[in-house]
Parts: structure tokens; C-alpha cells; sequence
């Protein structure tokens, strides 16, 4: 009996350490159960925290905790979408993009992300990751989305070409000419349209001393429908002609009345020659000059030189410089009959010319406005039949264009005059500012101008000879026609 009850108390023992036994697997995971509910539980209110900052626009906060809820649930895309947008409104693009970037890694059929990826990498100047981006959301996704990213990859391309067109005037700007070249040159392969890029490049090309290229552009940019392209077109293709001919001829003659003396006076310049390079040009000149009132005689009244010369001369045009430096050998006839009636006349010299501003026909002057202009020139030689003398000679101008320039192109002008000397005449020793009124007055005639100035003027040199006070007045009406062929 007693032996029935142990064994019946042994196998109720067994059973209950089998049940143990049992239990032991089952324990841990009943315990991890809760605590993973924790974990998720705090994670979940770490991402409401996070999206109540949002809202709150407190982007530092929602930042910091939607990184920390991401740290422990690293593939939650929904979190890292919003950490993304997190960034964008803080500021920090960069950071954005990480975020964005990671997601479309993970969902690649995420195209309003992808979309999102493509702005911002354009923002960020990543051109070739924005166009990736718009490129396969216009391709694979629904019409919401295809079509902005259509119109955004339309805008991109724009927005590139802008950028580098803006690029070659900047170039421009800073004198790098060759790389402007290659800029202008890729832009206008890619949209041979834009006849603004076109007409620079012939500009360029004419600049560079390719005048072949140059005469190509020009003519391209001529069949415009832009009455001003064609205007500008048209000149630089004359001109690009005449730089490719080899012969060359110029006329300029200023005829001018003085109201100092009640003179007036008829200065002429011609020369005709060859071109074979910039820097051998040989040619034959003539120059006259006749005023009104100079008399020869017993008592003769000279008041100005009165002569003609015919020269042989050759001259040499250093490119790109505006300067043109010449050696002439000829024979001077005196027109008043006074003696000698002929002499030789030597002359070696240069002549330099810039301009800056809208000049007096430019097509570019508006009805409506004003526009700066300037200019400055100047010549120095030694010329034997005045006593062996060195003449240098600068006259400066700056003012603006008046409104009208359509009608009648008008300057008004501020002019300074400095004459000097090696002998000390003082005639040749002057200076002189004052006003100058310019007026084209044919629109299309380019050649033609007037102008009125009234000039103060000062010898600065002591000569026992000068029969004049040493400050005057002087009022001169010129008319001014010059051409180059």
C-alpha cells in the first residue's frame, strides 16, 4: 500500500518536472514579447514627437527625433521621407537629398521622390543626377507626375543653356576670347537658333583673325527676323570683307568754321593700298589742307598750314590694339603761292582709337533712354617740314546718347584737347575742354555727322612769338565725313 503511494507520488513529480521542463523555451520569448511592444511603443511616440515638432516648424528637434527613431527602425521609409522633408525646411538640401536618396534606393517605383530628387539636385547645380531624376519619372510614371517632370526637364535644359551662354559673356568679360570661343561654340551646337550667340561667335572669330568662320556666323545671323541682328549682322560681314581684301582705302575729311579767327578751315585725307598682311601695308596718301583767310604777300596772314601732300607710306596694324603705326615719304605744295612752293616731307608716327559705350548709329540706341558713350584718340609723329618737329596730340570724350537716337541720333559731350610739342611752339602746346553736341543727321548715312563745340582753351607754353592771350574762347562748327572702303 505504502509502496502504491510512492509510486504514485514519483510519477506526479515527474510529470509536473516534464511540464517545467517544458517551459523553460517558452519563458523568454513570453518576456521579449512585451518588451519588443516597449521598444515599438516608444519608437512610435519618438515619431509623433517628431511630427508635432514638424508641425510646430521646430525643425531641430523633429530632426533629432526622428534620427533617433530611425536608428531603431532603420527601414521605416514613411520616417525618412518626413526626416527628408525635415531637412528641406531647415535648410539643409544636402541632407535632404541623403534621405530622399535612400528611400528611392529602397522603393524604386517611389516616383513623387524621385521627382523630389530631381529638384533638388538641380538646386544643388547636379545637373546630370536632376536629369537622371526627371528623365525616369517622365518615362515611368502616371500623368500626375510625368508631366511636371517633363516640364521640369524642359526648364532644366533652358536653365543649363542659359547658364552657359551666361558663362561665355562672363569669359568675355574677364578677356578670355579663346575659351568664350569654345563656350559660345558649344552653345550654338546645341541650339544654332539663338542668333544673339551667333552673332557673337562671328564677332569672336572676327576678333580672333578667323574671318572665314566670321563671314559664316554673320551671314547666319543676317537671315534674322530681328531687323537689329541684321543691321549688326550686316556691318560685321562688310567689315570682315573688307579685312579679307587685299587692297584697302579711307577718306576723312572735317571741314570746320572757327569763330575764333572768322576762319574756316578744309582739312582732307585720302590713302589707297595693299594689305598682304596686318603688318605690311604699303599705300599712297594725300593730305590738304586750305583755310579761308591765310594770305601770302609782304606782310602774309597765316592761320593755318595750307598745303597738299602726296607720300608714299606703309603702315602696320597691330591686331586688337586700335593702334596703327606709319612711315611716309612725300612732297608738300604750298597753296598760297609763298615760298618754297614744294618741299619734302618726312613723317613717322602712330595713331591709336578706342571707343566705348553705343556709339552715335549703333542700332542699339532706344527712342526712350539714355546710353553712355566715349571715346579717345591720339597721334604722335616727327614730321621734318615742321622744323623737325615731334607733335602728340590726345582728344578725349565722354557723355551720353540722347533719347530720340531712332529719329535722330544725338551725343552730348564733354571734350578734353592736349597738344604738345618738342620745339615749343605754341600753337602746338594747348589745352582745351568743353561741350560737343554730335548729330547724325541721315540715320542710315553712318558716314556723316555734325558737330558744335565751344571749347576753353590755354597755351601752356611761354613762346615770345604767340601775339594772342594766353587763355581764349573758341566756338567750331564742323562737318565731319568719313569712310573706309
Amino acid at each position: 500500500m505504502r509502496h502504491a503511494m510512492i509510486l504514485r507520488q514519483a510519477t506526479r513529480f515527474g510529470l509536473i518536472l516534464a511540464v517545467c521542463v517544458g517551459l523553460l523555451p517558452v519563458l523568454p520569448k513570453t518576456h521579449a514579447a512585451p518588451q519588443q511592444m516597449a521598444d515599438a511603443s516608444l519608437r512610435a511616440e519618438t515619431a509623433d514627437r517628431a511630427y508635432s515638432e514638424l508641425a510646430a516648424k521646430n525643425y531641430t528637434a523633429a530632426i533629432r527625433d526622428f534620427t533617433e527613431a530611425l536608428a531603431a527602425n532603420p527601414s521605416n521609409a514613411s520616417w525618412r521621407k518626413d526626416l527628408g522633408f525635415a531637412y528641406l525646411a531647415a535648410g539643409l538640401p544636402e541632407a535632404a537629398v541623403a534621405e530622399f536618396a535612400a528611400v528611392y534606393s529602397q522603393h524604386p517605383d517611389d516616383f513623387g521622390v524621385a521627382l523630389q530628387l530631381g529638384y533638388l539636385t538641380q538646386q544643388l547645380q547636379r545637373y546630370a543626377d536632376a536629369r537622371k531624376y526627371f528623365e525616369e519619372v517622365a518615362r515611368n510614371a502616371g500623368p500626375e507626375l510625368s508631366i511636371p517632370a517633363q516640364k521640369a526637364l524642359a526648364n532644366l535644359q533652358a536653365s543649363q543653356f542659359r547658364d552657359r551662354r551666361q558663362k561665355g559673356y562672363e569669359l568675355l568679360i574677364q578677356r578670355r576670347s579663346d575659351e568664350a570661343i569654345q563656350v559660345f561654340e558649344s552653345v550654338h551646337n546645341d541650339d544654332p537658333s539663338d542668333v544673339n550667340v551667333t552673332l557673337q561667335l562671328g564677332y569672336l572669330y572676327a576678333g580672333a583673325g578667323r574671318p572665314t568662320e566670321a563671314g559664316k556666323m554673320f551671314t547666319e545671323a543676317a537671315k534674322s527676323t530681328d531687323p537689329r541682328i541684321v543691321a549688326q549682322a550686316k556691318a560685321g560681314l562688310e567689315e570682315v570683307h573688307r579685312e579679307t581684301k587685299l587692297w584697302f582705302a579711307s577718306i576723312y575729311a572735317a571741314p570746320f568754321y572757327q569763330s575764333r579767327f572768322s576762319n574756316e578751315i578744309n582739312p582732307v585725307s585720302a590713302k589707297i593700298g595693299l594689305k598682304p598682311s596686318w603688318y605690311f601695308q604699303p599705300y599712297i596718301g594725300l593730305r590738304f589742307n586750305r583755310d579761308v583767310r591765310s594770305l601770302a604777300g609782304t606782310l602774309p596772314q597765316i592761320f593755318s598750314d595750307n598745303y597738299a601732300v602726296v607720300s608714299l607710306g606703309v603702315q602696320g596694324v597691330i591686331a586688337h590694339t586700335g593702334l596703327v603705326v606709319y612711315a611716309e615719304a612725300g612732297t608738300a605744295v604750298n597753296l598760297i603761292g609763298a615760298r618754297p612752293s614744294a618741299a619734302s616731307d618726312y613723317r613717322v608716327g602712330a595713331v591709336w582709337f578706342r571707343s566705348w559705350g553705343t556709339g552715335l548709329y549703333a542700332s542699339g540706341n532706344s527712342d526712350r533712354s539714355f546710353s553712355p558713350t566715349g571715346s579717345v584718340y591720339s597721334d604722335g609723329g616727327f614730321y621734318s617740314r615742321y622744323h623737325h618737329n615731334v607733335i602728340g596730340n590726345v582728344q578725349l570724350r565722354e557723355g551720353i546718347n540722347l533719347p530720340g537716337a531712332r529719329v535722330l541720333p544725338v551725343q552730348l559731350l564733354a571734350a578734353s584737347n592736349v597738344v604738345k610739342d618738342t620745339n615749343g611752339n605754341f600753337y602746338n602746346n594747348v589745352i582745351e575742354v568743353g561741350p560737343v553736341l554730335r548729330i547724325a543727321p541721315v540715320r542710315h548715312l553712318t558716314s556723316l555727322s555734325f558737330e558744335g563745340q565751344y571749347l576753353r582753351g590755354f597755351y601752356y607754353t611761354h613762346d615770345p612769338t604767340n601775339p594772342y592771350h594766353p587763355r581764349y574762347g573758341d566756338f567750331r562748327i564742323f562737318l565731319i565725313w568719313s569712310k573706309t572702303f
